[in-house]
């Protein structure tokens, strides 16, 4: 559990057994295979088999065929002309009756339109050929923009007459008449109107009526010509589906394993190239390689407190732990040898989610949604609610609170005992009468979630020997002791009445504390034994080293003021239960429960789960990223990103 442990795998063998070895490194899927620093540019091999699998690519897409990974042992072609004679004689199938098709829709559009354009000549009960044969006169079909009717007006001597048949709001289909002569001028003015004139075949030549019809069996005809073609186009995918699919994973692999070459070091007939292997699987991939003739390979485990820059990040996490990897990442890996909050984050932001969003019913409804969504779906938040879920359910036992209603189950505000030790001479009646106590709680939660997590610094910053941080930084040793010391002396004096500020007091655990954290960088060189790179002033390194101790001592107490939230959402899910309860008319004793009271009951907690479980989801995300990871957390880890052959990339 934690971070992966790495090593780094060295594989080298003669030029022919490169594709080989780098494909069992693809089917792993384990394997980070390394970039090649300052290589020598050079001439660019050209990958041999990209070409053929793009035109089997775009055959299947015309086919319906979506690519997918399956087993190609079965295909007998080795060489890219071998593969590309194959896939031309598929192409060339599958391209027949696709042109066929394209032309058969491109006949059918047009004859829509032309139908469209008829059907507004309804009304003309004259054929076509008459209109189209006149010899001193010549007529266009088409239409206009209505707007555009009235300016016909200002050209009536103009020689040219427009007969409208059918308007509608934006345009008027019709014709206009011209004598021969002025048939060139007509047709300048009218397209300078926007006229869009109508090119009928010349088979077209009966009435509007006849020629409607006419189109309309044109178009079924040819649309029962057209669904034949689809029908073979269909049965021709089906027929070669699985022998097209291999072909795609098979020129797939060929193609990415290729595109790889120019990671490896290539010299004299052979080959040489290495990478990343999670440790607990490199006896697998290394066994594997190892039954290729003539290639070795080298197994060098990464140490962990001196690792190489390039050195990639696994998380590794159990069931319980590892759907919260998710907010890790988004913050930023752990860099490799360092500390995989994961645990960490997964419990907190479990316990302060349940805190703040206590009820057992809508716990239980967030859990069952998050199985559900899990199920059915990959939504990475899904196995999250699946276990804040649970939590919110658990404090709402506490809390007595099943969907609002506080009456099915005792609260925990409601045992006598308790409250008595708390200081409380009656228990309250409702959580809001504890308010005080409840936000003290909160405080006291951040508070311990704050000292933890400068404790993981100072751990941390030890175990990679960076002394002078582990001792001297705001976040180290003597930030943990100001802070613990500034906290119980407040508690003491506040809550209990001891007088903890004295001399002493204030100056060994608060003062002196400060002091070391103003001479953090100077003392942290002592430490070591470095000298400074630049000299510094003596005003610049006062000035510079009091902005950052105050602004250290501001982000304690920030930071400890905003677990506030927690006791605030608390309050905050309380009275939004309480307005549905109003709403529901449930809010006095021996209310009566009607068909009305309940629908309102299930709307009103519809929307607590929706408004204030989004806002305590991303306030408990601001709390980790924040306040908790900013003083442990360093996320400059690289991914580990290995290679493999995939369709997914390219969808």
């Amino acid at each position: 559990m934690g971070i992966e442990k790495m090593s780094q795998l060295s594989i080298e063998g003669d030029l022919s057994q490169i594709e080989r070895a780098l494909m069992i490194c693809c089917d792993s899927r384990n394997f980070q295979i390394t970039e090649i620093p300052d290589r020598a540019s050079g001439a660019v091999e050209q990958n041999p088999w990209f070409g053929t699998y793009e035109k089997l690519r775009s055959t299947a897409e015309a086919l319906g065929i979506t690519p997918q990974l399956c087993k190609y042992d079965g295909i007998s072609l080795d060489t890219p002309e071998q593969f590309s004679q194959r896939v031309g004689e598929i192409a060339r199938g599958v391209n027949k009756i696709r042109s066929d098709h394209e032309e058969m829709s491109a006949s059918i559009m047009e004859l829509r339109q032309t139908d469209a354009f008829v059907k507004h000549l309804l009304g003309l009960n004259v054929s076509f050929k008459d209109l189209f044969g006149l010899k001193y006169v010549k007529l266009r079909i088409g239409r206009m923009p209505t707007d555009n009717l009235q300016k016909l007006d200002y050209y009536v001597n103009r020689c040219i007459h427009f007969i409208p048949f059918d308007k509608k709001p934006d345009w008027v289909w019709g014709i206009y008449l011209t004598p021969t002569d002025s048939a060139e001028f007509a047709d300048s003015l009218m397209k300078s109107l926007f006229f869009e004139r109508i090119h009928l075949p010349d088979y077209l030549d009966q009435d509007a009526k006849t020629t409607d019809e006419i189109l309309v069996h044109a178009i079924d005809d040819e649309e029962k010509l057209d669904q034949e073609l689809e029908k073979q186009l269909t049965e021709y995918g089906s027929a070669h589906r699985e022998e097209i699919l291999s072909l795609l994973s098979a020129l797939k692999a060929r193609s990415d394993c290729f595109e790889l070459r120019k990671k490896a070091l290539i010299s004299g007939g052979r080959f040489s190239f290495s990478g990343y292997c999670p440790t607990r699987l490199t006896k697998k991939l290394a066994s594997a390689l190892g039954e290729l003739d003539s290639v070795q390979v080298v197994i060098v485990p990464v140490s962990a407190k001196n690792p190489p820059g390039d050195v990639p990040v696994k998380l590794r996490n159990n069931v319980v732990f590892r759907p919260f990897e998710m907010f890790v990442k988004m913050y930023g890996l752990p860099a490799y040898g360092s500390f995989d909050p994961t645990p960490y984050v997964a419990v907190t932001y479990c316990l302060m989610f349940g805190i703040m969003f206590g009820d057992v019913g809508q716990g239980l409804l967030v859990s069952l949604l998050g199985l559900v969504l899990s199920k059915f779906t990959r939504n990475g938040l899904a196995p999250i609610m699946t276990r804040i879920g649970l939590f919110s359910a658990a404090f709402g036992v506490l809390y007595g609170s099943v969907f609002g209603i506080e009456t099915l189950i005792t609260p925990f505000f409601h045992r006598e005992a308790i409250w008595r030790f708390l200081g409380y001479t009656r228990q309250p009646e409702s959580i809001f009468q504890a308010a005080t106590t409840l936000l003290i709680v909160a405080l006291m939660i951040g508070i311990v979630l704050i000292v933890l997590s400068m404790l993981f610094n100072t751990i941390l910053n030890f175990r990679r020997k960076k002394f002078g941080e582990a001792l001297f930084s705001v976040n180290g040793v003597a930030g943990l002791v100001f802070y613990i010391s500034l906290v119980a002396a407040a508690v003491g004096t506040l809550m209990f009445g001891a007088d903890m500020f004295s001399p002493a007091y204030v100056i060994c655990l608060l003062v002196l504390p400060l002091v070391l954290i103003f001479f953090k960088h100077p003392l942290s060189n002592l430490i070591s034994g470095v000298k400074p790179a630049e000299k510094t002033s003596v005003g610049n390194f006062i000035i510079e080293n009091f902005i950052e101790l105050f602004e250290a001592a501001l982000s304690f107490l920030s930071n400890t003021m905003s677990y506030l939230r927690i006791g605030g959402f608390v309050l905050s899910h309380a009275g939004m239960m309480l307005v549905v309860a109003q709403l529901a008319g449930t809010n006095t004793p021996g209310a009566e429960i009607t068909v009305g009271t309940v629908i309102v009951y299930i709307i009103g907690n519809l929307v607590v789960m929706g408004i204030e479980g989004l806002l305590v989801g991303i306030q408990v995300l601001r709390l980790e990223f924040y306040e908790i990871f900013n003083r442990f957390y360093d996320g400059s880890g690289k991914d580990f990103r290995p290679v493999e052959i995939s369709f997914g990339s390219e969808k």
